[in-house]
């Protein structure tokens, strides 16, 4: 496992061929530079099932924030924040790092640790699950984001293209080892729960609900 965390300088810019220059994030927003990591977040969208009023359908541009994806965006956010509040199925603390209709540390958080199943990340799993919270977890721990740290993450949002493209075939698994517990302890400390080192229902639902290290930092 990588380790992360470095200083992130603010919003790249980047060239698009002519005088304009398109920003990059993270976050990323509309107008934004294509990046995969947003590829990501609409495939998974996009699998949240036909009965979810937020799965992302019909035509979107394949990573970037279009129309079509920031609705389904702002859908989910608010969907996992009404969850969290009148259910306790999670934290609600999407809005406390990320803007409405934005995809940032938060929102990546959540949409990562959606589906996993607590027996599939029991220590000594080897599974696409370990990977799923291995990348929830670095997002949520990444209160600066170095270059660094945005080439792992688009690593893995590069298998979460390919797991959604192929089937919901896993291009890869992960083993829940000693590193992977001390990764969730640090993630359990920041976030105020107790320091387990399993990936319990309550870590999970803190997960999903969007709870990160430092709230409210949005990381570059």
């Amino acid at each position: 496992e990588a380790e992360g965390g470095g200083n992130g300088g603010g919003e790249d810019v980047v060239s698009d061929g002519g005088s304009r220059k398109a920003r990059t994030g993270p976050p990323w927003r509309r107008g934004y530079a294509p990046d995969v990591v947003v590829e990501y977040a609409q495939h998974r969208l996009a699998a949240l099932g036909s009965k979810n009023p937020c799965t992302l359908t019909g035509h979107w541009t394949p990573g970037v924030i279009d129309s079509n994806t920031e609705a389904k965006l702002i859908c989910y956010q608010k969907a996992v924040v009404r969850t969290g509040q009148n259910s306790g199925n999670n934290t609600a603390q999407i809005f406390e790092t990320d803007d409405v209709g934005t995809l940032g540390r938060a929102t990546l958080t959540s949409l990562w640790a959606q589906g996993i199943r607590p027996d599939a990340v029991r220590s000594g799993a080897d599974t696409w699950e370990v990977v799923q919270l291995q990348a929830a977890f670095w997002w949520a721990s990444q209160a600066g984001i170095s270059d660094e740290d945005l080439d792992r993450d688009r690593a893995y949002a590069e298998h979460g293209v390919a797991y959604f493209k192929n089937g919901r075939s896993a291009p890869t698994t992960a083993r829940y080892n000693k590193n992977t517990a001390a990764h969730i302890k640090d993630y359990q400390a920041s976030v105020g729960l107790p320091e387990t080192g399993t990936a319990d229902s309550a870590t999970l639902r803190a997960l999903v609900g969007g709870s990160v290290h430092h709230p409210g930092v949005t990381g570059r």
